[in-house]
């Protein structure tokens, strides 16, 4: 793929403008195609493809507009994309160079949490113990053993109607809340809770080539906190070998190509490495890998350096979402801060601390103010 110039992302949330930004410094031409508008559409460095009403024969014939089979690359970045892939892999195999996300059979396996957690288990990792419905009937959860509670597939159509994750503590909770996941038509993933005192949360960024060369780079989540169930807003730079090579192992043992996040939860007391899911596609830190010198996006293009892929070495890089970290630390509701899980001077010395962003950019101000705009309107409106 050293000869691909243009690539064709997938989607245009967060995920997809840091995509855009490393491909921009690839010097690679960018096309953005959702039928959602998202933040991504507000970057300088993309060509956008908007049809919110197409059908996926709409969508295919948007994309075979622009592909090239000699030098066009395409990357999904969310879910709902990679199983559109999975749909139609034969009809966008013929139109570009390569797709880069694993085989289809590999994405319906990091996509379905109960058959990832199956596939675990089957392959001897540490992991939460799933729970069928049959089995999970019969257990009584308790304040000692609660079990976790996740949509099957992940659905952002979804919005907040059904939660990304809930810890349940009784059998009335867990009745109540497989009811209403099956009214909003959900098929639950239950499992055991990791969410205990000491557990960690890391965000394993992985990209692969299909020689099997490696790059990858861990990052801690620092929030948002384990017990909120919520993607990570505040995330540094670390070293972990023990959460590493864990990741790096399902990563092979799954034959992955492309890049790849591997969360993990780590146990302080019992130094325990649970392996919770793999997203097969980029994700929202991408940003972070890339100021710390790991171009993932090149690699799997066979652009980046020759160098080992061997994990970066921790510089103090500090990730931030301002808009959701907000929302995590200062909302009324469930925020940090009220809750009293950190003080407002510890939150406020942390924002400042910093250094890398989710969607300032000096080159490419302008997702940034729209969105900083957008979250100030709807204060004021609300």
């Amino acid at each position: 793929m050293e000869n691909c110039d243009h690539i064709v992302v997938l989607g245009s949330t967060l995920t997809a403008l840091a995509i855009i930004r490393a491909a921009k410094t690839l010097g690679l031409n960018c096309t953005l195609v959702d039928t959602k508008r998202g933040i991504a559409f507000d970057s300088r460095h993309q060509t956008p493809i908007y049809c919110p009403s197409a059908t996926e024969e709409d969508l295919l014939q948007q994309l075979k507009k622009v592909a090239s089979k000699a030098r066009t690359a395409l990357i999904a970045e969310n879910d709902a994309w990679l199983r559109f892939i999975v749909r139609h892999r034969q009809a966008l195999q013929s139109m570009f160079a390569s797709i880069l996300h694993p085989n289809s059979r590999s994405i319906e396996l990091c996509l379905d949490k109960s058959l990832f957690l199956d596939w675990c288990k089957d392959k001897g990792f540490a992991a939460p113990r799933h729970y069928g419905l049959e089995a999970a009937s019969k257990l009584l959860p308790s304040e000692e053993s609660p079990l976790l509670l996740r949509p099957e597939t992940t659905r952002h159509d979804l919005g907040k109607s059904v939660p990304k994750a809930i810890e349940v503590r009784s059998r009335v909770e867990l009745d109540r809340w497989l009811t209403h996941f099956a009214a909003a038509g959900v098929k639950a993933s239950i499992a055991e809770s990791l969410l205990r005192p000491n557990i960690r949360q890391y965000s394993v960024g992985l990209a692969r080539e299909f020689s099997g060369r490696i790059r990858s780079m861990v990052g801690e989540k620092l929030r948002s906190y384990p017990e909120q169930c919520a993607g990570g807003t505040y995330v540094i730079l670390s070293a972990q070998d023990d959460v590493l090579s864990l990741a790096t192992r399902a990563i092979k043992t799954l034959d992955y190509f492309g890049i790849a996040e591997v969360e993990i939860l780590r146990d302080d007391r019992t130094g325990e490495c649970f392996l919770i899911e793999i997203n097969a596609r980029p994700w929202v830190q991408l940003g972070l890998a890339q100021k710390a010198g790991l171009d993932f996006l090149g690699f799997v293009l066979g652009r980046a350096d020759t160098h080992a892929g061997v994990a970066v070495k921790p510089r103090p890089l500090r990730w931030l979402n301002f808009e959701a970290d907000v929302y995590g630390c200062l909302s009324r509701d469930n925020g940090a801060v009220w809750r009293g899980r950190l003080t407002l001077g510890e939150y406020l010395r942390s924002v400042f601390a910093a250094n890398v962003f989710a969607i300032w950019d000096a080159t490419d101000p302008r997702p940034f103010f729209r969105s900083t705009w957008q979250m100030l309107w709807r204060r004021v409106t609300h």
